[in-house]
């Protein structure tokens, strides 16, 4: 039998070699009218300048998945080199690993923004598969690029300039930012949950209090869990109970949740019980 556990579980910049050039230099296939950047990468936040670029890390699990929102970005107000107007403009991003990544929009989307600088919001969905083991590191690189003449997402097209300062502040945007991620210990395959207090009307004969047990690890098979609920009660008042259960099919990743049942029909204002849940993992499904 294994008793319950409680766990934390936690679910970054490397400048790839793009190539910059003066106005008019836009390499075969290419055309440079706007000013591709990230105004936000991973971590980066507007007037913060020390993260910008500066390497984002993070730490993550097998089967977890992170998650982060880009702004890709048209530098028009901070470009010195003459690419100050609309332009097509894309996302683009590599795994050093192949993991999974699921984008909105999706990879490549063109996207058209107007000169002034204007950004869209990317969503980044980074999915560490289950084989991964503890220690494993990968990199992710995330691009706002050109599209070339043909309308195709196109990082090997450069930037016109590269790094864009915002006078204001100093602060640098870059055309790409890189996450560095490491693989952790997963969290214990059980956690438990419950609000520290739950408030029960007065008279209430069956009052249901709930608790949440969790599947903590992404990867597990469908579990079985049993659990015993038992509160010692209040003399006279609020009587003691011992309540036992299964919760069947909890998937790797999922909740579901349990109740313990308390007769306060004849409670006083005020009184209080302390339930304690003890549970435990039966064999896989």
């Amino acid at each position: 039998m294994k008793k319950l556990f409680a766990v934390l579980a936690f679910a970054l910049l490397l400048m790839p070699g793009i190539v910059s050039a003066q106005p008019g230099l836009a390499p075969p296939g290419c055309s440079w009218e706007g000013d591709p950047c990230l105004r936000y990468g991973f971590g980066q936040y507007d007037g913060i300048p020390f993260n910008q670029p500066g390497p984002d890390y993070a730490t993550t699990f097998a089967g977890a998945t992170l998650d982060y929102t880009l702004a890709p970005y048209n530098a028009t107000p901070y470009n010195t080199n003459g690419c100050a107007a609309l332009d097509t403009l894309c996302f683009h991003a590599t795994s050093a690993r192949g993991w999974t990544m699921v984008c909105d929009p999706p990879l490549g989307t063109p996207e058209e923004l107007p000169a002034g600088g204007y950004i869209w919001y990317q969503n980044m969905l980074i999915t560490a598969p289950c084989d991964a083991t503890v220690g494993t590191i990968d990199t992710i690189i995330a691009i706002c690029a050109y599209t070339n003449i043909a309308g195709v997402c196109a990082p090997e097209c450069g930037d016109c300039q590269d790094p864009n300062i915002r006078p204001a502040t100093g602060v640098r945007y870059y055309n790409a930012d890189t996450l560095i991620i490491t693989v952790v210990t997963s969290p214990p395959a059980l956690g438990v949950f419950q609000d520290t207090l739950t408030l029960v009307d007065r008279g209430q004969t069956q009052a249901y209090i709930p608790f949440t047990l969790c599947n903590q690890d992404d990867c597990a098979p469908p579990t079985l869990y049993s659990y015993a609920i038992t509160n010692v009660g209040v003399a006279g008042r609020i009587p003691a109970i011992s309540q036992t259960g299964t919760i069947a099919s909890v998937l790797g990743g999922g909740c579901k949740d349990v109740y313990g049942v308390i007769d306060a029909g004849a409670a006083l204002v005020c009184d209080y019980a302390t339930l304690t849940i003890i549970a435990w993992i039966d064999d896989p499904e």
